[in-house]
């Protein structure tokens, strides 16, 4: 509920699960699903909603199978948004009985051609809230740098690790030139606290952040994981970046994610088992001392198109 806890709309909880896991966390999760089922059912025709959005994950999977049934009975449309570079398994499944098929990148590789009249490019949802602002390429040297380093939900531990191991091989008199933003999960944070107190850097740890949006804005750049909603914050803020993708990410999605920004010359991209490596650092020292080079990806990112995807999806769905 936490990701939801801004929503001003009514939010209704149901239950999920994934079959990732040993044999009696699977049988759980068959419960689980099941009552997820069944509490679709019962949301779905006590709602009656004349359009369904899946957005992908196993959580969408007992919803839009309800859908689905109402879809049977001329009582719904179903449309999907898949926000990856890659399309998911859930978006997959359901995507012959869709209407519509809204992606966020321009290309979605595994997507067959027969769906090509329902695709449409509308970029990612995001909150009308968001203020969007030209970054400036006036960086002042020699200034102290603020670097955020945000794993995401499912990826904070061994990019703080990773991140550490980096940062240890600086010079002294780097140490004093840092000012470090880093989510960190409660069970990391004593160690992480240690180990940046004992460098003696500027460090604030958060479990979890709110407001990103404004963070990226007030960072100089960012050490991030490369799910799609980092991409596109990173694109929106304009913020040169560093881009470690999840390992085990499914079809290895982040890494295709990273490489959209990466082909564009807007993003640098280490994969996690090179963060001990020279050229990690190399990467990252070379980022922190050269400000032509950080002007070149807020230059670069500047040149990508940023669409109103909510407004599209509307227009879309309600011509």
């Amino acid at each position: 509920m936490k990701y939801a806890s801004q929503f001003k709309g009514r939010v209704l909880c149901i239950s999920s699960a994934h079959f990732s896991g040993n044999t009696l966390y699977k049988l759980k999760s068959i419960f689980l699903l099941l009552y997820g089922l069944i509490q679709s059912f019962y949301y779905l025709f006590k709602i009656k909603p004349s359009h369904c959005f899946g957005f992908g994950s196993y959580a969408s999977f007992t919803p839009l199978t309800v859908a689905l049934v109402l879809k049977v009975l001329r009582m719904t449309k179903i449309h999907l948004h898949e926000q990856n570079s890659i399309i998911g398994k859930v978006n997959l499944l359901f995507a012959p009985f869709s209407n519509n098929i809204f992606i966020n990148f321009d290309n979605i590789i595994n997507l067959k051609s027969r769906y090509a009249k329902k695709i449409y490019h509308v970029g990612l949802p995001n909150d009308n809230k968001i203020i969007f602002k030209k970054r400036s390429i006036n960086i002042v040297k020699d200034k102290k740098l603020k670097i955020l380093i945000f794993g995401g939900s499912q990826g904070s531990l061994n990019l703080n690790d990773g991140f550490l191991k980096i940062i240890k091989k600086l010079p002294g008199n780097y140490y004093k030139k840092l000012s470090i933003l880093m989510q960190c999960p409660n069970k990391q944070a004593n160690k992480i606290k240690n180990e940046l107190k004992d460098l003696g850097v500027e460090y604030e740890l958060k479990n979890f952040f709110y407001n990103i949006c404004k963070i990226l804005d007030s960072s100089d750049f960012v050490v991030a994981r490369s799910g799609a909603g980092t991409i596109n914050d990173i694109i929106q803020s304009q913020i040169p970046s560093i881009l470690i993708p999840l390992p085990h990410s499914i079809y290895n999605h982040q890494y295709i994610n990273a490489k959209y920004l990466t082909d564009k010359k807007a993003a640098q991209l280490v994969e996690e088992k090179d963060l001990g490596s020279d050229s990690a650092y190399f990467a990252f020292k070379k980022l922190f001392d050269n400000v032509d080079q950080r002007i070149s990806i807020i230059k670069n990112l500047q040149q990508i198109k940023i669409l109103d995807a909510n407004k599209l999806m509307l227009n879309k769905v309600f011509k």
